[in-house]
């Protein structure tokens, strides 16, 4: 797998923490924040997403490069979210966990194919 296709999964995952975020969180848009369990479950994925993307976006781009793209993509594709959060909630909602989880799928792949690389 190529590692411009590698950054661009580890970036899109950002979109999948950044609802499970803003889903736990008291949004404007979004209403208040879940509660309890649900609450919990919203930041562990956020922070799976995180180390997912992060360590995709190292094995892309090493630790220079995959620190900044991960850090960019928080920041560039969460402004995006929010402003998208603020016109369309509903939608912003369910594109963002659609990208997201694309973008965390492809990390997943990408992952097996740079470890089946080390093994074989």
């Amino acid at each position: 797998m190529n590692q411009e296709l590698m950054g661009a999964c580890a970036a899109l995952a950002s979109l999948m923490a950044l609802a499970h975020w803003a889903q736990a969180v008291t949004t404007r848009a979004w209403g208040d924040g879940l509660r309890g369990a649900a609450r919990r479950r919203a930041w562990a994925t956020a922070l799976a997403t995180l180390v997912l993307q992060t360590v995709t976006a190292v094995a892309a781009a090493g630790p220079a490069g995959g620190a900044a793209l991960v850090v960019s993509a928080w920041m560039g594709l969460g402004w995006l979210l929010v402003l998208g959060m603020n016109q369309w909630p509903v939608a912003a909602r369910h594109w963002a966990m659609r990208l997201g989880t694309l973008g965390c799928a492809g990390c997943v792949v990408a992952l097996a194919v740079v470890g089946l690389r080390l093994v074989g």
